[in-house]
């Protein structure tokens, strides 16, 4: 499936397919320290242009669930996805994303999440859209509190992250759905 290209509603800025050309301006994004900080511990490092050209042309379909570009004006500034759970886990969607630093704090990432969280509750049978964040990752906490995510606790001592264990903080939010009758 191509993604669908999905407004943000801020001048310039849309979710969209990944495209070959994006693959220099994913190296310099994703090859940036304060970027890689916050990121899973299998986000490669360094980010070199092979790991993106790799990743706009089939990585993104390897690693599961729906990926996307965040675009300015044509040009990637970050990545974002939701990988739906299966099973008896269908009801759960994980989200996430990353952004340029020169485009932080200006509602992009605020308006990243709203709109991944749309994406994922229109899916069938989806109750809950959750985030795993680093402790200490304040910024994204804001983001995910902005658009109604509530705290659900911290896992510690629950990922690697560059040869330590650290602490994560599950953010959810909910849409509720008629109970079925157990009788």
């Amino acid at each position: 499936m191509s993604f669908p290209t999905v407004s943000l509603g801020l001048p310039g800025f849309s979710l969209r397919a990944w495209q070959e050309d994006d693959a220099l301006a994913l190296a310099q994004v994703a090859g940036d320290d304060r970027v890689w900080r916050w990121m899973s511990d299998s986000f490669p490092k360094p980010y070199t242009p092979d790991v993106a050209r790799h990743w706009v042309e089939r990585g993104h379909l390897e690693f599961g669930g729906e990926n996307c570009a965040i675009s300015r004006d044509g040009v990637a500034v970050g990545g974002a996805g939701y990988h739906p759970g299966s099973g008896f886990l269908r009801c759960n969607v994980e989200i996430g994303y990353f952004l340029a630093p020169p485009v932080w704090g200006h509602g992009v990432g605020t308006a990243v999440v709203a709109a991944l969280h749309r994406l994922a509750l229109a899916l069938p049978d989806v109750t809950r859209v959750f985030a795993p964040v680093h402790a200490g990752n304040g910024a994204s906490m804001r983001v995910l509190q902005k658009n109604g995510f509530v705290n659900e606790g911290t896992q510690r001592l629950s990922a690697f992250k560059a040869g330590r264990v650290i602490d994560r903080v599950i953010w959810a939010a909910y849409q509720e759905q008629g109970a079925p009758s157990l009788g």
